[in-house]
Order: C-alpha cells, then structure tokens, then sequence
C-alpha cells in the first residue's frame, strides 16, 4: 500500500542519516587521529634537541595567524597547521655530539647541522617500502587508495623541512633559493620560528623582550624575510601574543 511505501522510505532515510552521521563522525575520529600522530612526530626533533615546551605548538599557530591573515583558503591554512611543526624533524639525523653541543659550532660541524633541511624532506619523499606494500595489496583485492606522491600534506612537509632555513635574498640554505622561489608555507615557518626562538629561553641565552624580538625582525625583511609576511605578522602581534601565553613553556619564561 501507498501507507506501507511511505513507512519504508522514512525508515530508509532515517538509516541513512544514522549512517552519514557514523560516517561524519569516523571521518572527524580519522582526521584527529591523523594530527595527533604528526603532532607527536614534531616532538621527536625537540626531544633530541632539547628545546623545552611547547614550541612547535606556538609556531604552528602563529602560521595559522599569519597565512589567515594573507587570506590564504581553508585547506592552503590548514595543511600549514599540521605540517608546520614538523620543520626540524631532519634534526633526528644529526649526530649528538653536534646537535646538543652548549658551545658555538665550526664550519664543519655548521655544514652538518645544515643537513637536517635535506634529511628532513627525505623522510617525507623518500619511498616507503611499507606503503608500497600496502599500495600493491590494495590492487590486487580490488580496494581504491590514493598514493604517497598525491599526497599534498606530505609535499608541503617535505617543502617546509627542506626550504624553512632559505633567506628571501638568496643567501639561505640548503639550495639558496631567493623570493618567490622560495615556498610560502616555508616564508611563513621561517619568521614564526624566528619569532618563538629568541622571545623563548634556552639553556645557552635567555628570552628577549618582545619589543627587541620585533626590531630584530624587521631589521631583516627584505633580506631575510619576505616583506609581505612581515606585513602579516606585523597585523598578527596580538594573537602571536594570546598563543604565547596560552602555549607558555613549563618555566613561564618568555618575552614580553
């Protein structure tokens, strides 16, 4: 009957509403998922370097506030979020003895510091015979996949890692790449590191006060930083200063 068919679809459309919101909410599990193994996958450079605290959070979100307020999309701010704090991770392949050295580094041991920007993008380019594994499996029982060099969260890893350390004169390292060459994500990273670096304490200097922090930024756009990021960061000051105190290391010491 008509009444019998119209109590069949309703029930269909509740089920798939049911199943949409499972879906909805799987997907939000997945993705949560997927940012808490990068973000503890960030931690790993500075449990080795011994930065302490909460640093590549606060250069995560100064990113954020820097590439929103270029007006960059949803997806260009979100992908910095998660992969700006894995910038050091090639730090894992430095050798102790350089790596936590108290006193200043010589040439020789500068150059191999240098490195951590290309081992860093190998780690996110460099062929996993894990996921290749995985890629032949799913072809051969029929499941859809995508492939690792698709991937744009981990081309814009790969990118940071590799190109954060790149001066907006050219005179940066590992390639020497200058302006435009450069890759924004990585324009962003490099003046948000700088920013948290000297408003932060460590073992071998203490936090400068902002005020020093901001005149030794500025000092250096156009041959370091990008001067439209600075424009960005220069409107971004006061939620760079909200996320300091909110993600403020164990010791409370930092700049003011």
């Amino acid at each position: 009957s008509v009444l019998r068919l119209k109590l069949y679809q309703d029930e269909l459309e509740d089920q798939n509403k049911i199943l949409e919101q499972r879906v909805k909410e799987r997907t939000i599990e997945l993705e949560d998922s997927r940012r808490d193994i990068i973000w503890r996958l960030g931690k790993v450079a500075e449990f080795r370097d011994e930065e302490t605290g909460n640093h590549i959070v606060r250069v995560a979100w100064y990113c954020r506030a820097i590439a929103e307020s270029l007006g960059m999309g949803r997806d260009f701010v979100e992908m910095l979020f998660l992969t700006s704090p894995l910038h050091d991770i090639g730090k894992v392949g430095i050798p102790d003895e350089i790596l936590l050295k108290p006193a200043k580094l010589n040439h020789e041991q500068r150059e191999t510091m240098r490195q951590h920007c290309v081992i860093g993008a190998k780690i996110f380019r460099q062929d996993s015979k894990a996921m290749k594994s995985l890629f032949a499996w799913r072809e051969n029982h029929s499941h859809p996949g995508g492939k690792k060099e698709n991937n744009p969260l981990l081309k814009m890893a790969a990118s940071i890692a590799e190109t954060h350390h790149e001066w907006w004169d050219g005179t940066g390292y590992p390639r020497g790449l200058a302006r435009e060459d450069i890759p924004l994500e990585s324009r962003i990273v490099a003046i948000s590191d700088v920013y948290d670096a000297l408003c932060s304490e460590r073992p071998y200097k203490p936090a400068h006060p902002e005020r020093k922090v901001i005149a030794v930024i500025s000092k250096e756009v156009g041959r370091h930083f990008d001067p439209d990021i600075y424009n960005a960061f220069e409107k971004s000051l006061e939620e760079f200063r909200r996320f300091r105190a909110q993600f403020a290391d164990w010791n409370g010491e930092s700049c003011s």
